[in-house]
């Protein structure tokens, strides 16, 4: 588990009531999983100055997606990324991207799906917006990272939101049990070249031992999907079944467990 343990929250430089309101909201939701937070006004403050008075992460609260900085130019906000370059390849050419493929389901077969390692989100509302008919489980164990991408997805994602339940914590063990795919992206192992969020989420995410995570999910879960570094120790230390793909650094590997 992560752990930060304070947030600063504040406002944009124009307020209104509704912020307030949102602010008080996002407040008291970090503080039911264990954050202290200190709501400060922001006057004329730059997010510069903010961090010139303390080194303690800091978000943005407004009437658009949250804002979180863990200093002045690290910032992590929801935004849709590469997923959007895939979707556009299903729809006009129906590509299917390869994390689907490792199910091998129909596309409208409802299924259980947990996304062990939520991050920026991108690969669950991927397989969100493709499986259509599928419910899923979301996990987060950074708890400010959680909040600011769980809040960022249920504003740009209404429709996604409701079949997606947010956990903060480590994937539930009952939750994985239950699951058809487990789908992990532990990212922990060696770096890649990654856009922006990934780069500050990799720098600030508190990075967990990632043999000891793959063990838990494979004890407890009938179908993991691994996404990793092609060199990764982790596909041959636990079995699975490995689809090499062409020109890119990271592949999917497959392991049924029962």
């Amino acid at each position: 588990m992560s752990t930060v343990s304070k947030v600063r929250i504040t406002s944009p430089v124009k307020t209104d009531d509704v912020i307030f309101s949102n602010i008080q909201r996002a407040a008291e939701q970090l503080k039911e999983i264990g954050v202290e937070v200190e709501v400060i006004s922001r006057m004329k403050k730059t997010i510069n100055d903010f961090f010139k008075e303390s080194t303690i992460p800091l978000i943005v609260i407004s009437h658009q997606l949250p804002l979180l900085y863990f200093d002045s130019t690290s910032k992590i906000v929801y935004h849709e990324n590469t997923g959007k370059f895939k979707l556009k390849a299903f729809y006009r050419r129906g590509e299917i991207p390869p994390l689907i493929q490792m199910m091998a389901r129909p596309l409208d077969t409802g299924l259980s799906i947990v996304d062990s390692t939520m991050g920026m989100g991108n690969d669950l509302i991927l397989m969100a917006t493709i499986l259509e008919k599928s419910e899923f489980h979301a996990y987060e164990t950074h708890p400010l990272i959680y909040f600011v991408i769980s809040e960022g997805i249920k504003q740009f994602h209404p429709e996604l939101s409701a079949r997606i339940t947010f956990h903060y914590g480590l994937a539930d063990q009952k939750v994985l049990q239950q699951a058809d795919y487990v789908y992990a992206d532990p990212m922990f192992e060696e770096t890649i070249p990654q856009q922006s969020g990934m780069e500050v989420l990799h720098d600030f995410a508190e990075q967990m031992d990632s043999t000891s995570f793959i063990r838990y999910l494979t004890d407890y879960s009938d179908i993991v999907i691994l996404k990793a570094h092609f060199r990764s120790p982790l596909f041959q230390h636990f079995n699975f079944d490995v689809q090499p793909r062409r020109n890119t650094k990271t592949h999917f590997g497959i392991k049924k467990s029962r």
